[in-house]
């Protein structure tokens, strides 16, 4: 219901592979900018945790047979799903994903999942 949404805390996880012949500078800036979301006075009042993780890359996850392992991947938590959305359609997370991430990310590897915590 509506007003469940309302309450509901959620949490957003998202993972992608970057291209392997991507500086890593631009993937430094990639993670500073998901780092900068939290921080950034538009945005920081919705999060309520986050977590940046970059792969290791074990023998089991690089050999895996369902697949490789992704490279990059972003967790944060909200306190509800207006938050999240509010989260989701900022220019802050669409820059973000338009300029930082999207342009060196190998295509189709995004994975994502919002869920009730």
């Amino acid at each position: 219901t509506k007003q469940q949404r309302k309450t509901m805390p959620v949490k957003h996880i998202v993972m992608f592979t970057v291209q392997d012949d991507v500086p890593n500078e631009k993937v430094e800036a990639l993670k500073d900018g998901l780092l900068g979301l939290p921080k950034s006075k538009a945005l920081e009042a919705l999060f309520l945790d986050y977590e940046l993780g970059t792969d290791l890359k074990l023998v089991g996850g690089q050999t895996h047979p369902s697949g490789k392992n992704r490279s990059i991947v972003w967790i944060a938590s909200f306190a509800n799903v207006e938050d999240y959305e509010t989260y989701n359609d900022s220019d802050e997370h669409v820059h973000v994903v338009t300029n930082l991430i999207k342009p060196i990310t190998v295509p189709g590897s995004r994975a994502a999942i919002q869920y009730q915590i």
